[in-house]
């Protein structure tokens, strides 16, 4: 990602204002219509999960600049995942869900640089978070 990129994420995000809530119901709305076997992967309802999903996303990108930070609390990220069922074939409807969600809720500035910027993140935490899914995977079979 390019120092542009990474400024308009950051930037962007903040313009959800108060609203990543809403964003982030909107993205399970969505993750569940493009691969409702997704459903299954998740113990709490959608507004709990909206809450857990933010807090996470607060996060990342914060640190998204800072990339040993970054990798670092993806690592993590995709380490847990792997202990709740989720496949590589999943993160391509996340990456689709998400994007569609804030394209939604950042319409008015929403455009193809923005849409490339998120795209750049997302692709970039989905790749650390599979690397992460396969070493705990790869350490639990030789466990």
């Amino acid at each position: 990602m390019t120092p542009e990129q990474l400024a308009l994420v950051r930037s962007s995000y903040a313009d959800l204002g108060p609203g990543p809530t809403a964003m982030a119901e909107e993205f399970y709305r969505r993750l569940f219509t493009i691969d409702p076997s997704t459903r299954a992967l998740f113990s709490y309802g959608p507004e709990v999960m909206a809450v857990k999903f933010i807090a996470e996303l607060d996060a990342i990108v914060d640190a998204i600049s800072r990339f040993d930070d970054f990798r670092a609390r993806v690592a993590d990220l995709g380490a847990r995942h792997a202990g709740y069922g989720v496949q590589t074939r999943h993160y391509e409807a996340v990456g689709e869900a998400l994007i569609g969600a804030l394209a939604a809720h950042l319409a008015d500035a929403w455009d193809a640089r923005l849409e490339t910027a998120w795209r750049r993140a997302y692709n970039l935490v989905a790749e650390v978070m599979m690397g992460a899914q396969q070493d705990a995977s790869s350490r639990s079979a030789r466990d």
